[in-house]
């Protein structure tokens, strides 16, 4: 039996010790103990994402596989040998489990107060093996058309990911994460197979526990499952190709007031380690302009041509980023236009200030810490594999940054970024 180790880590701003190591097989694995929680989350993460449909093996050159395919494979990996779905041995043992599939990402997880260990050998099997076949595969693909179909029929989902198409048109994120009608039905039992085998290694993983844990009796548990396999990630990701935006567009849909939205396309080189810093800078700089708590957004509101329904989106990280506004309004056309003006004056906007960044700030830290008392937030938020800042870097991030760095990274994005609106009308 080789013993596992983990190395600890303080992070005097949440006062929270975690516990880090990489497994002999390339598996990281975090653990934060929280014994005032009755539950424990565990989260599995796979560096496989809706954007990674193309990619270059070192053996087998450049593949080409269905749009869709890492969400395809997320749903039939529950399928265990006897055709039995895992989530029925999770539910069995008093958890409760689940999966998603972002641009970049795969993930699955449980959580649970009793039977830690039985859990985890399940999460194990879940994503160490597969087990499907040409029928099973057929069937799923009903059931995803079905799910893809309901994404059609929401309008939130319709115009964010329109927009995102206007953005990054002919790449990957030009096509919803689930894939399309035609991809859907193209993919079979050799692309998921493949795309498993590429994917699915533990130096291409990591795992984290949080919640009521004892370091010790997961230090054991690893140590006895403790083996040699070989650690090489073999695979070459693909960089977008970024194609001119489709500035403006829209569609009909049944919907009771037009929707808008306003997004920008940096097109800038971000690091993986500055990708985290990053997106909450943006965060501020469009909070600042755009928040409930910008004048731009109080005279709107009183005037009655914005509600509560304006959100914010941000995505940074190494392969691309943008910022997505999106809001219920009587006046699309005007709100375009004053957004799009806003965004390229930013530098003189009456609502970047000193006080207005303060008062954000605030308001930032409350949310956060209020935040850190959900597990289900942290295990979602945190990310063992960063290679910089985590969210338990983020009090001391947010207490360091000035007005001047705010102003700085709006530079880096719009300077240089692309616009584009979208618009769905009611039919």
């Amino acid at each position: 039996m080789t013993k596992v180790t983990f190395e600890e880590k303080y992070y005097s701003a949440v006062k929270e010790t975690v516990y880090k190591t990489q497994l002999s097989n390339g598996l990281t694995v975090s653990l934060l103990p929280k014994q005032d929680f009755n539950e424990v989350y565990g989260f599995v993460t796979v560096q496989f994402g809706s954007v990674d449909a193309t990619y270059t093996s070192l053996e087998k050159g450049l593949r080409h596989h269905p749009a869709g395919i890492a969400h395809f494979l997320e749903h039939k990996l529950f399928e265990r040998e006897n055709s039995e779905d895992i989530m029925a041995a999770f539910t069995r043992l008093g958890a409760d489990s689940n999966a998603f599939t972002s641009f970049t990402k795969t993930s699955y997880l449980f959580s649970t107060i009793d039977h830690l260990l039985e859990n985890l050998d399940l999460l194990d099997e879940l994503v160490g093996d597969v087990h499907f076949t040409e029928e099973s595969v057929l069937r799923e693909q009903d059931i995803i058309q079905q799910e893809r179909e309901m994404y059609q029929d929401d309008p939130d989902s319709r115009l964010f990911f329109a927009t995102l198409a206007n953005l990054y048109p002919d790449t990957p994120l030009a096509t919803d994460i689930v894939g399309s009608e035609k991809s859907i039905s193209e993919i079979q039992v050799s692309n998921l197979k493949e795309n498993f085998t590429d994917f699915y290694k533990p130096v291409n993983m990591s795992l984290f526990l949080v919640g009521n844990l004892d370091v010790e009796v997961v230090e054991e548990y690893f140590s006895k499952k403790e083996k040699e396999v070989s650690n090489q990630f073999t695979v070459s990701k693909e960089q977008l190709l970024l194609q001119p935006v489709k500035q403006t567009d829209s569609l009909r849909m049944e919907v009771s007031s037009p929707k808008l939205a306003v997004a920008i396309r940096g097109n800038g080189q971000i690091t993986e380690a500055e990708s985290y810093r990053y997106n909450i800078l943006l965060k501020l700089l469009f909070t600042m302009m755009f928040g409930w708590t910008s004048d731009r957004f109080q005279k709107l509101y009183e005037t009655g041509k914005l509600d509560a329904s304006l959100s914010l989106e941000v995505e940074v990280n190494s392969r691309f980023h943008f910022v997505i506004l999106t809001m219920d309004t009587k006046e699309p056309v005007s709100l375009s236009h004053q957004f799009r003006k806003a965004i390229r004056q930013f530098s003189n906007d009456a609502d970047i200030t000193e006080e207005h960044l303060d008062l954000v700030k605030s308001e930032m830290f409350g949310e956060f810490f209020s935040s850190m008392n959900s597990l289900e937030f942290i295990a979602t938020q945190y990310e063992p594999m960063d290679r910089g800042e985590t969210i338990f870097d983020f009090p001391k991030i947010l207490q360091e940054i000035t007005l001047e760095d705010v102003l700085e990274a709006g530079h880096r994005l719009i300077d240089n970024g692309d616009l584009v609106d979208f618009t769905i009308f009611p039919a």
